[in-house]
């Protein structure tokens, strides 16, 4: 059996195993959130936390502590953490404005008894349209409360517009979503990571926050096809039978019959995360519209086969070699670093003697042609569009996209001007993570721009991704909003971890000696390679040695 397939081999009996993972369970007693049971809810098949409501003669701090522990249950609008507040200030508070997540116990200051300031540590907070911003570790708040007295009981009758969550509650009562906007050709789904509350009103939610746009940082890779001021016109979707029914207003009467059809596939791929969603209705100002569905591309997944290089060539999943040493790029193979594979199978990259080599794997004649020989070149990707992106690691080299005929630069005036370590291209070709180091250092995701034929034209602006884990060494995507990061630990140790873009981060076990991570979430396959050339993967919280002298792997559509 050669290596590959019993790599192959050892990488699905490791996907089992991991698949057998347990639940998320809410702890039973500590701080705020924390109350005595979990109940589902009937109309939705979720899970909620049950706060308890006022008891009589209850005194100040345990009115305020009391209120911002009931901001665990939205259930009914949230009507227990209504029932701390006075009547007339009830109808006023807006807990969805934003969403704290809490780390620790709050502690509390009183003046007198009616003004009082809880100091909160957050970790995280959650906006009104769902965007997820981790904080600087040990940020603050401090939130001020008005109390009075009403029929003898103390009440809060002035709170801010939010709630606070401990990080388990969080994690069972609000849940990522992903709202798909197409990229500038229409060709493919973009994902925008946003979280909400896991109820019946989430279709309201995500329809409302999809109207609002994108971040604004991705914007400038995305298309636009709402008419400005759209907005639903019921303020609500309805969801009965498995078929949403999406009411715009007036303003969407303008748009084309195209429009409609992207407007209408953007809606659907959004709203088909909802297990009771399996169709969507769209009417404008409660006039239904006849709109034909229009195939979208959403590739989320990262290829599922591993693809391996060592001393004796290149092989897929099957074992099968692409190019051995007895080819005509024997060579070139002896020498290699890295190399790349493209969606379709038919392209191989291969770094080798400080150069980069393009094979046709499709064709008769698969002598390598060199396609770049500048010094000091990273590891090579192919995007969605076939393009081979080349870059050097000084600040001033050039980024180059590679076609069939001929290659380009790709403007880069929006990066850092500090040096390149690392760069992966994300699954739907419409954003790429970079690695800096230098006075720089961390990872920044960058809009790709794109003219209609795919070519990459530019790198957006961007964002610095914000992680507080240790220095990043290597980044990959793990899918369409996942990044694979392997940081610097301790000595030679190192710990491998998936960022959510958007999101929280999920850490692994410390393992020595890693040089790169990359991961498969759907598989899910969770691997890295260390510098002596041996690959380990996770399974059963723990590392595990599948394989040795590999200089380099990937994960492909190859067998």
């Amino acid at each position: 059996m050669t290596f590959a397939s019993r790599l192959r081999r050892i990488l699905a009996a490791a996907s089992v195993l991991l698949a057998l993972a347990g639940c998320a369970q809410l702890p039973s007693n500590g701080a705020i959130g924390i109350g005595p049971e979990i109940q589902f809810e009937s109309d939705s098949n979720y899970l909620y936390y049950s706060p308890s409501s006022p008891s009589e003669g209850d005194a100040p701090q345990q009115i305020v502590s009391g209120f911002l522990s009931a901001g665990n249950g939205p259930q009914n609008d949230y009507s227990v953490a209504r029932s701390f507040l006075t009547t007339g200030f009830q109808p006023d508070w807006k807990p969805s404005n934003e969403v704290l997540i809490q780390d620790g116990v709050p502690s509390f200051r009183f003046i007198g008894e009616t003004q009082a300031t809880a100091e909160i540590t957050v970790s995280a907070v959650i906006d009104a349209h769902g965007s997820y911003q981790a904080q600087p570790a040990g940020t603050k708040r401090y939130l001020n409360f008005s109390l009075e007295k009403q029929a003898g009981q103390w009440r809060i009758s002035g709170a801010p517009n939010l709630t606070v969550l401990i990080r388990p509650n969080f994690s069972v009562l609000f849940k990522a979503y992903q709202l798909y906007f197409f990229d500038q050709n229409h060709t493919t789904l973009i994902p925008d990571v946003r979280w909400f509350p896991s109820r019946t009103s989430t279709a309201t939610h995500l329809v409302q926050a999809l109207l609002e746009g994108p971040k604004s940082w991705m914007s400038d890779a995305l298309a636009w096809d709402f008419p400005q001021g759209t907005s639903l016109n019921l303020d609500s979707v309805t969801v009965a039978d498995g078929e949403a029914r999406v009411d715009l207003s007036s303003q969407a009467v303008g748009a084309s019959s195209q429009q409609l059809r992207y407007m209408k596939a953007q809606i659907k791929a959004t709203l088909l995360q909802i297990p009771s969603v399996t169709s969507v209705i769209l009417s404008i100002n409660n006039s239904p519209q006849s709109i034909s569905d229009l195939r979208a591309n959403i590739p989320n997944a990262i290829a599922a086969s591993p693809v391996t290089l060592d001393e004796t060539g290149i092989y897929g999943s099957s074992g099968q070699a692409l190019i051995s040493v007895n080819s005509a790029s024997g060579s070139l193979l002896a020498e290699a670093s890295d190399f790349a594979v493209d969606n379709s199978a038919d392209n191989l990259a291969l770094l080798s003697q400080g150069s980069l080599y393009r094979v046709r794997l499709n064709a008769l004649d698969k002598t390598p042609k060199i396609v770049d020989n500048r010094v000091n070149l990273l590891a090579p990707e192919f995007d969605s569009y076939g393009y081979l992106w080349s870059v050097g690691s000084s600040v001033s080299s050039a980024w180059l996209a590679v076609g069939a005929q001929s290659s380009h630069r790709i403007s880069t005036r929006n990066l850092s001007s500090t040096e390149v370590k690392a760069f992966s291209i994300s699954p739907d070709g419409a954003r790429v993570a970079v690695l800096y180091a230098g006075t720089r250092p961390g990872i920044w995701i960058h809009t790709v721009k794109r003219n209609q034929d795919g070519q990459p034209l530019a790198l957006g602006t961007g964002i610095k991704l914000g992680t507080s884990i240790g220095a990043p060494m290597s980044v990959q995507w793990a899918d369409a909003v996942n990044l694979a990061v392997l940081t610097k630990f301790d000595g030679e140790g190192v710990r491998p971890t998936v960022v959510m873009l958007g999101g929280e981060t999920k850490i692994y076990p410390v393992i020595l000696g890693g040089a790169k991570m990359l991961a498969n979430l759907a598989t899910p396959n969770i691997l890295v390679i260390r510098r002596d050339g041996t690959v380990f993967s996770y399974k059963s919280n723990s590392w595990v040695q599948i394989a040795q002298s590999v200089r380099a792997i990937h994960f492909s559509t190859l067998q």
